[in-house]
């Protein structure tokens, strides 16, 4: 009986630790991760991103702004752009999981400490209205 009963308690204890490593992958911080190929970069030159969507879910971008140069002058800003000229919609989408790479000119800009700004749509549908959900960032980055 002894033993029935703790064989019993160990089922009890990894299911309870199943269930609790479970809810913490579905509820856990859900992100994307924004990296650069390098930390310093000539000023027009090309910058190579790697995102991977680290979320349970499909995310998209935006078909005007699918990302931002923003420069560190003691918070961040972000540098304007120009007018889109066209609807603001969600257009590019990676499933979850997935990771994607991107070669990305850069205009002539102010030296400095820079990062990308990557604004998404969590489970949007492609051809629909960007409705900007959540924004991350990549790391620091120099240009010179």
């Amino acid at each position: 009986m002894k033993l029935h009963l703790n064989k019993w308690v160990l089922i009890v204890i990894f299911g309870a630790f199943a269930l609790a490593m479970l809810v913490i992958l579905i509820l856990g911080e859900q992100r994307i991760a924004v990296i650069t190929d390098k930390k310093d970069y000539e000023n027009g030159g090309s910058l190579k991103v790697k995102i991977q969507n680290l979320f349970l879910k499909k995310i998209c971008f935006s078909s005007c702004y699918p990302y931002y140069l923003e420069r560190k002058e003691g918070a961040w800003k972000a540098y304007s752009y120009q007018d889109c000229s066209k609807a603001n919609i969600t257009e590019k989408c990676m499933e979850p999981s997935e990771t994607k790479a991107f070669e990305i000119a850069l205009p002539l800009i102010e030296e400095g400490a820079h990062r990308i700004a990557v604004p998404i749509c969590e489970s949007c549908n492609t051809g629909g209205q960007f409705q900007e959900s959540q924004r991350f960032y990549s790391n620091e980055f120099e240009v010179k």
